[in-house]
């Protein structure tokens, strides 16, 4: 459970049918375990299948980021692997709108190469690779080619615990 009055290390694992079960999950757990708040995001009310029949019910849906009462500040945001999954993110406009709000405040977005089509249809890679090389902030990281979902979440939780430079 996140406690109350999220941090801006808190994250977001958004998820359609289709998503990569493996990635979702292992990532979930692990971030969690480390303390993190991690939320799921589902594009629709209810349970959502993953790319192998698991199925996922979201703590929230895109939906519900749109509510005034919603003031989540999320630090990043994930789109787990899962050809027919990313499909539905890239299609999806209020999953554009998420991500731009994300980058607009500096958060950044988690995906493979495979993913980035989704920031790509969101019009956030080009838009924000001119200032990024001053300060060394990037809106996507990209998972590396073979990273096991161990990896990439030892990676955030390194990112996300690193004490602020004041």
């Amino acid at each position: 459970m996140c406690a109350r009055g999220n941090t801006p290390q808190s994250v977001m694992v958004v998820i359609a049918d289709g998503f990569e079960e493996t990635d979702a999950v292992v990532l979930l757990s692990l971030l969690r375990q480390a303390g993190l708040c991690v939320k799921t995001v589902g594009l629709t009310n209810g349970l959502i299948c993953s790319e192998h029949g698991v199925w996922i019910m979201p703590d929230m849906t895109i939906a519900d980021l749109d509510r005034p009462t919603n003031t989540t500040s999320v630090g990043i945001v994930i789109l787990p692997e899962g050809r027919q999954g990313l499909a539905r993110l890239e299609a999806d406009p209020r999953v554009h709108r998420l991500l731009r709000k994300v980058v607009a405040h500096r958060g950044q977005i988690v995906t493979s190469a495979a993913g980035m089509r989704v920031p790509r249809a969101a019009a956030i890679w080009d838009r924000q690779t001119g200032g990024a090389a001053e300060d060394q902030w990037m809106p996507v990281v990209l998972r590396e080619p073979g990273q096991s979902p161990e990896a990439l979440a030892l990676d955030l939780i390194r990112r996300l615990k690193r004490p602020a430079l004041v």
